[in-house]
């Protein structure tokens, strides 16, 4: 567990936003034992739960994803505040407590900063915990009486200059990243982000893809390009459009589908529009998701910037060809199993789709994708975020 006085001397952030942990006046911590609570029983475990609401995005999958796997293990309870009731496969209904933001707060925005902020750690302070765990960088309070743990999942929001925030969101930021020096204990999902954020002793718990439906049903478009993300900018959905143009005159039987859709219409989501082949799927239950990735063609994805990519571990979980940008994290998460290419190279993606016409070729990359993604679960991140924790 990193100290205060180590956290005081580490870089965050290099490039645009870069500071130094000294240079925030609000770092020092009251003083926490190194050991948890009840190291004989049972580890108590409050989990923030805001992104449960929102599973298609990367960290409601990763919270998700690790609350199943927490509730296989004998040794820990979760205490999980989410802003209105739900129910979710595999978490314990008694683990879920609803805490309802505050109605008098005029914004959708502002009442997730007040819950965040305000509200969750309030709640936490009354439950005898042993760590409190955050899934991401939010603003939380300068003090605790509890160890806090946080993970960080991509630094994008604070180095790309691409997303401009407005002044509140600005200050959002501010205060999130504040976060990450207040906690007690730091995870990032790569060694990638972790590189990135420049923090030695923070700790590398990889994410895992969901798992397989219990029914398997029939891809409504089989053998056809698949896309799986979002649509922001860094997500270069136009470039693959561009590059679908190019392979759809020598492929004409060969359609793209593009699974998800824009959160808002805004400058930070360019246009996606119709064209001749391209199937606009929509945002899709996990089921119908996973029977599209395993019978298609293969899976595309021209992100420049990512923290994971669970897409791309998804996709070589189920045995699907991943054809993905040439970037640092794509090569880690793959370990150089995929199949690379430059999104403004729109040949790049026709040379590679010949060479997996090739039936030999394509069950050889199959192989050696779904080999590496053997090394990811969440049991086994699960795991090893409670040894950290009870360290």
């Amino acid at each position: 567990m990193a100290s205060t006085s180590q956290k005081q001397t580490q870089n965050f952030c290099p490039g645009r936003n870069s500071f130094q942990a000294s240079d925030i006046s609000e770092t020092a911590t009251i003083a926490k034992s190194n050991q948890f609570r009840h190291p004989s029983t049972m580890m108590k475990l409050g989990f923030q739960g805001w992104f449960l609401l929102e599973p298609y995005t990367g960290i409601g999958q990763h919270s998700i994803g690790l609350l199943r796997a927490l509730a296989k293990q004998k040794s820990v309870t979760c205490t999980v505040p989410v802003p209105k009731k739900t129910k979710i496969e595999g978490i314990p209904s008694s683990w879920l407590k609803v805490l309802k933001p505050k109605s008098w707060i005029p914004s959708r925005g502002l009442k997730k900063w007040y819950w965040e902020a305000v509200q969750v750690p309030q709640f936490f302070e009354k439950q005898s915990l042993d760590w409190e765990y955050y899934p991401y960088p939010c603003p939380i309070p300068k003090y605790s009486p509890t160890l806090r743990a946080l993970t960080v999942h991509d630094l994008i929001a604070w180095q790309d200059p691409r997303y401009t925030p407005s002044k509140l969101k600005s200050v959002y930021y501010r205060f999130a990243r504040h976060s990450i020096v207040r906690a007690d204990q730091i995870f990032t999902v790569s060694q990638t982000v972790k590189e990135e954020l420049g923090l030695p002793n923070a700790k590398v718990i990889y994410n895992a893809a969901p798992p397989a439906p219990k029914k398997s049903t029939a891809s409504p478009h089989p053998s056809s390009l698949v896309y799986l993300g979002g649509f922001d900018i860094r997500k270069n959905v136009p470039l693959l459009l561009e590059a679908y143009k190019k392979v759809r005159n020598y492929h004409p039987d060969l359609n793209l589908v593009l699974i998800g859709q824009p959160h808002f219409k805004s400058r930070y989501y360019p246009e996606v529009k119709k064209a001749p082949g391209v199937i606009l799927a929509g945002a899709l239950p996990p089921g119908k998701v996973h029977a599209l990735l395993k019978d298609s063609f293969a899976f595309v994805h021209f992100s420049d910037s990512e923290g994971f990519n669970i897409p791309l571990l998804e996709a070589m979980t189920v045995g699907t060809p991943a054809i993905v940008a040439d970037i640092k994290i794509n090569r880690e998460i793959s370990a150089n199993k995929a199949l690379f290419i430059r999104p403004s190279h729109p040949k790049d993606l026709l040379d590679i789709i010949e060479k997996l016409k090739n039936e030999k070729t394509r069950q050889s990359v199959v192989k050696k994708q779904k080999e590496r993604a053997r090394d990811f679960s969440w049991e086994r991140s699960a795991k090893e975020l409670l040894q950290t924790l009870k360290q």
